[in-house]
């Protein structure tokens, strides 16, 4: 980094500071979040590469730079129990040949216990551990068994030597996504802390609106300026489509972190896209979503015990626990008792819904794409009586939810409305308060046009009820300030067929 040039974002101080404190960490965060090259940062610290750290926060903190022997262990990309077994085995077998070699009848813990012993006697010094992506194997293999149980013998036969080896070890550092306390390694290595909630590392990971405007400055200007866009208005179009991820109970603002993949990618094209989802991070949720919600639940303002959060494993009966860990909701508010999660940012909410939605409707994401794409194409154009048929067609016979008393419900059809029209790239705002009244849902396409909806249920007054209410609270008021042309739509959904039964576009 430093001999080719890179920008680098100085979080130091928390490196020093996690590498002083506790001896067994185990840290997750969502991939592409920098959990490896916080990792490689931790060994260089370890191995004492002042050199490397010449004018960062930690020259500060550190002032006898031990070189101490470091252990390092990568599972990202493997897949099977095999490849996980020959990956362990050969890379004791690398610093075997450093430390003397050992047997290879030997068994995993057996190989680990006595390299760290014999690390410690040749340096004088206690050992760092580091595996990163630990979770790795094991995500592949989540809905495959029998490689599933091959893999949690693998896990079972190399972690325990962590805790018997304990007076040789100065720092372990285990780090992934999600957190599978099944393995028994968590139980096995009962002293180890989950520090992924602290206060004092939610930063750790990921970038804050300061670091970016502080270390990215020329490209903000770049950025801005082939948009047509100011600084303010840079900064704007990032935070609401990378910002909001926040990973402790602190609710300062100055706290809440930006996917620091997509701010790159961002800053690099200088235009703002869907990073992260492109980059793979959805194979995984498809596969959960569908083997586990049927595709019918809600997953905005999800309510979750705190102990849950801060401490449970991944458990895929409770599919909002996995969508925290693996970085599609995060935290927007807690209690002395719960936490409530939410969808941080556009590029989640629209890489959720691009999943949800076809689930929820159970249809082909090829004839959902297909949908989208009309529907956004006549809206642009503000054709709001195509765009109301192509709704009306897309949601026709929508299946019934796993509860079957939902469909009479308006909320169901409001929660299918809100994934529509975010992923037709509006700004979507449900039960908006204005000085009238509550709007059911609001939908805004950048500047060109605004939806204003009032939704019923046909056994519920149905669209001339709908009508009434947009007229007499005069919903449209609020917007008379907003670009674009605004448009009030009674819809009302039908108690029998399932979708739209009809509609008023006043």
């Amino acid at each position: 980094m430093r001999k080719e040039g890179y920008l680098y974002v100085d979080k130091t101080d928390m490196v020093w500071q996690l590498a002083n404190d506790l001896k067994y960490n185990f840290f997750s965060r969502p991939r592409r979040f920098g959990k490896s090259l916080l990792t490689s940062t931790l060994k260089c610290y370890f191995e004492g590469k002042r050199e490397l750290f010449v004018g960062l926060k930690i020259m500060e903190l550190e002032k006898e730079w031990i070189k101490r022997p470091v252990l390092s262990f990568d599972f990202s990309g493997l897949e099977t129990a095999e490849a996980l077994t020959n990956h362990i085995s050969s890379t004791l077998s690398k610093y075997e040949h450093i430390y003397g070699k050992i047997e290879t009848d030997k068994t995993f813990v057996d190989r680990l216990i006595t390299l760290m012993q014999r690390a410690y006697e040749q340096t004088g010094q206690k050992v760092a551990v580091l595996v990163d992506e630990y979770d790795s194997p094991l995500q592949h293999s989540l809905f495959e068994k029998e490689e599933h149980k091959e893999l949690v013998r693998v896990y079972r036969s190399f972690f325990p030597a962590l805790k018997t080896a304990g007076d040789y070890l100065q720092c372990l550092f285990l780090t992934g996504i999600t957190k599978f306390t099944q393995l028994s390694l968590f139980s096995t290595l009962n002293n180890t802390t989950a520090i992924s909630s602290w206060e004092r590392y939610a930063t750790i990971c990921g970038f804050t609106r300061q670091e970016i405007i502080d270390n990215f400055q020329p490209e903000l200007l770049a950025m801005g300026e082939k948009n047509g866009w100011t600084l303010e208005e840079t900064l704007s179009k990032l935070k609401e489509a990378y910002d909001g991820y926040r990973f402790s109970e602190d609710a300062d603002p100055a706290k809440l972190v930006y996917n620091p993949y997509s701010v790159i990618n961002a800053l690099n094209g200088g235009k703002i896209s869907n990073y992260w989802a492109a980059s793979g991070a959805s194979q995984l949720l498809n596969d959960v979503l569908r083997q586990t919600t049927e595709g019918n639940f809600d997953i905005e303002d999800c309510v979750i015990d705190r102990d849950d959060l801060e401490n449970s494993d991944v458990d895929l009966k409770r599919i909002q626990l996995f969508l925290y860990q693996t970085g599609y909701l995060t935290i927007k508010d807690c209690d002395e008792y719960t936490y409530t999660l939410g969808i941080p940012n556009n590029e989640v909410r629209r890489a959720l819904y691009k999943i949800v939605l076809p689930n929820t409707l159970n249809r082909p994401d090829f004839d959902v794409d297909t949908s989208i794409n009309r529907i956004r194409k006549s809206l642009r154009s503000s054709d709001i009586r195509t765009m109301m048929e192509n709704l009306k067609q897309f949601l026709a016979e929508t299946p019934y939810s796993r509860d079957k008393r939902n469909y009479e419900y308006e909320e169901y059809y409001r929660m299918i409305m809100r994934a529509t029209f975010t992923l037709v790239g509006c700004k979507v705002e449900e039960e908006k308060q204005v000085a009238t009244g509550r709007i059911d849902l609001v939908a805004s396409l950048e500047d060109k046009v605004t939806l204003v909806f009032e939704l019923k249920m046909n056994n519920n007054g149905g669209v001339e009820a709908a009508k009434k209410q947009l007229l007499e609270n005069d919903y449209t008021s609020a917007f008379a300030a907003q670009k674009g042309k605004v448009f009030a739509i009674a819809v009302a959904f039908s108690n029998t067929k399932r979708g739209i039964d009809s509609y008023e576009i006043i």
